[in-house]
C-alpha cells in the first residue's frame, strides 16, 4: 500500500466528520438567524400598532435596548449550543 493511499484512508473519516459538523453548525446558525429576524420583524410590527404615547414611554424606558439584549442573548446561546454539539459530533467532549 502506498503512503498517500494510507494517509487518505486514515484522514477520510475524520475529514467527513469535520465537514458534517461544520455543515450542521452553519445550517443551524443561519436558520436561527432567520427565525430571530422574523421575530424581530413581527415584534416591531406589533409595537408600531401601539398608540404613540405608549410607544414613546416604552422606548424612553429602555425597551428597545432590552429587546436587543434579549435577542442577542438568545442568538449567543444558540451559537454556543451548536458549538458544543459540533464537538460531540467530532468525538471530543
Amino acid at each position: 500500500m502506498k503512503l498517500g493511499t494510507w494517509l487518505l484512508a486514515m484522514c477520510q473519516p475524520l475529514l467527513g466528520r469535520i465537514l458534517a459538523s461544520l455543515g450542521f453548525s452553519v445550517v443551524t446558525i443561519v436558520g436561527m438567524s432567520a427565525v430571530i429576524g422574523q421575530l424581530k420583524t413581527q415584534f416591531i410590527g406589533q409595537m408600531n400598532g401601539l398608540p404613540s404615547d405608549m410607544l414613546n414611554l416604552f422606548l424612553l424606558s429602555g425597551g428597545g435596548i432590552a429587546l436587543g439584549m434579549i435577542f442577542g442573548a438568545v442568538s449567543t446561546r444558540v451559537m454556543l449550543w451548536q458549538i458544543q454539539n459540533a464537538t460531540k459530533i467530532l468525538g471530543k467532549n
